[in-house]
């Protein structure tokens, strides 16, 4: 978990240099250490200077040709991610980071307790689930667009970690009306940079051959993904969808817990336009903050939870 931070710190001091440490000397045994490579390819690419302006609707929007892209009929069943329900109560939605399974909530599903009905996602093309030909972040804010409806569940709670707390600016921004409180842990809704240097790295995942995917490489991203060549294309997603002009639209309090370190500038920055949202930064922690300093996690977590409780008319 630390040595992923240290790696990810290291890129954005070095740039291009130590994206290739990363792959040859990264250890690959837990989604954190993944995780941590993930963010390197972000940071590298953002040592560009300016905002990526061009936009390529045909490919950023994955339900373009859908009459009702967000339509929600009773028996939907979403492609993007696979769903574990536990509890009952108040409902939340636990979105993972890129290449993490699900399971990096149980700790904080076991600390909500009884009170609360956990919705935990594990994304499409890691954990054992199959990969989708779409664009991933757009697909799951779609379907999970969809799944909420679908579900009847009224403001949830939305809890997101890297990737996963990008995605849940993106349906907060999107679509106010169905969503309650928002945590976010280590994020920011935009990862700019260089465009060009966010297509050079996508087409590098996805037209290498088996011969330049070197042992280090595919022992990474096979045992993420199911299509490690993929991952390429949510990043390139990611880096491209800015939504640093869309987060004024929030309406529900925002919660970003981030970690001490490089990124919360950036980040503090990006979320104060949010009308209703508080930062804090957890001293000595790294990406996984809620496994740094658990203590200091769940008691902001308690603390903002208390301060919205559920809607009378929500679901639990």
């Amino acid at each position: 978990m630390h040595l992923a931070s240290r790696g990810h710190r290291g890129v954005s001091a070095r740039c291009r240099p130590a994206l290739d440490l990363a792959i040859r000397e990264a250890p690959w045994d837990n989604c954190a250490m993944r995780a941590g490579l993930v963010l390197s390819f972000a940071a590298l690419a953002a040592c560009g200077t300016t905002r990526a302006a061009e936009r390529d609707d045909e490919e950023r929007l994955p339900s373009r040709g859908d009459r009702d892209p967000f339509a929600a009929p009773a028996d939907f069943k979403p492609v993007a991610f696979s769903v574990e329900v536990k509890g009952s109560g108040r409902a939340v939605i636990f979105i993972p980071g890129l290449g993490c399974p699900g399971m990096v909530w149980d700790d904080f599903v076991s600390h909500l307790g009884d009170d609360y009905e956990s919705h935990v996602l594990t994304l499409s093309g890691f954990a054992g689930n199959d990969a989708i030909s779409e664009p991933l972040s757009a697909a799951v804010r779609r379907d999970l667009t969809r799944y909420i409806r679908s579900r009847r569940l009224r403001n949830p709670i939305i809890v997101g970690h890297s990737m996963g707390g990008f995605i849940a600016y993106w349906i907060a921004s999107y679509h106010p009306e169905l969503v309650g409180p928002v945590i976010v842990v280590d994020a920011g809704p935009a990862l700019s940079g260089d465009l060009d240097e966010a297509k050079a790295l996508r087409a590098k995942w996805r037209d290498a051959s088996d011969e330049e995917f070197t042992g280090g490489m595919r022992a990474a991203f096979m045992s993420m993904s199911g299509a490690p060549r993929k991952i390429g294309d949510a990043i390139y997603e990611m880096m491209r969808t800015d939504l640093t002009d869309k987060v004024k639209d929030i309406t529900a309090p925002v919660l970003v817990i981030a970690a001490d370190g490089y990124f919360q500038t950036r980040i503090r920055n990006q979320i104060e336009t949010i009308p209703d949202h508080q930062m804090i930064v957890l001293p000595r922690t790294h990406h996984f903050v809620m496994y740094d300093d658990p203590a200091g996690f769940y008691k902001a977590v308690d603390k903002f939870l208390e301060e919205h409780p559920a809607r009378s008319d929500a679901k639990g």
